[in-house]
C-alpha cells in the first residue's frame, strides 16, 4: 500500500503536476495502462499523479506516454517539467531539414523571422520599460518560445552545412 502522507517539496511536486497532465492528455489512467509497456495498474498511475504519495512514474513509462502525446498542448510534460528542474527548458528540434542548397535559403528565412521578432520586443520596450500588459499585448512570452525554436532549427541547419562541407 502506498503511503499517502508525504509532502513533497515545489520542484518535486511539479513532477506531479506534469505527470497528472500527461496522464490527462492520454486520456486518463485506464488509457495510460493501455499505452504502457510494463505498468500495467491504472491504479500505479492514479499514485503517480498523487500529490501526496512517495511513488513517481518509471522512466520508460515516460517514454511510452509521451510517445503517444506528441503535438498535444504541454508535449513532453515530463521531460518539459524535468528540464525545467535542471535550469533548462525543452527545445523540440526540427522533424526534417532541407537539404544543402534549400538549407541556405532556409538560414535566410530564419534570419528575417528573427528580425521580426525583434522588432516586436523592441516595440514593447519603446517606453523603455516593458509591462505585464506589453508581454500580454505582444504575445512576447509565445513569441519567445518561437524565437528559441527558430535558434534550435539554426543550429542543426548549421550542424548540417558544416557536416556536408
Amino acid at each position: 500500500m502506498a503511503d499517502r502522507t508525504v509532502q513533497h517539496d515545489p520542484r518535486r511536486q511539479s513532477l506531479k503536476l506534469a505527470t497528472a497532465d500527461l496522464i490527462d492528455a492520454v486520456g486518463g489512467q485506464s488509457r495510460a495502462a493501455e499505452f504502457s509497456r510494463r505498468v500495467k495498474r491504472q491504479q500505479s498511475f492514479s499514485d503517480y499523479a498523487a500529490p501526496n504519495v512517495d511513488q513517481f512514474i518509471a522512466i520508460d513509462a515516460v517514454m511510452d506516454l509521451e510517445s503517444v502525446t506528441v503535438g498535444k498542448p504541454g508535449w513532453p510534460h515530463i521531460t518539459r517539467a524535468l528540464c525545467a528542474r535542471a535550469g533548462g527548458a525543452f527545445v523540440a528540434m526540427p522533424a526534417s531539414l532541407p537539404g544543402s542548397t534549400e538549407a541556405h535559403l532556409r538560414l535566410a528565412e530564419l534570419i528575417k523571422e528573427f528580425s521580426d521578432l525583434s522588432t516586436a520586443m523592441a516595440v514593447a520596450l519603446a517606453d523603455g520599460k516593458i509591462c505585464a500588459r506589453d508581454v500580454r499585448r505582444g504575445a512576447l512570452v509565445a513569441e519567445a518560445d518561437e524565437l528559441v525554436a527558430k535558434a534550435a532549427e539554426v543550429r542543426a541547419l548549421l550542424e548540417r552545412i558544416e557536416a556536408e562541407g
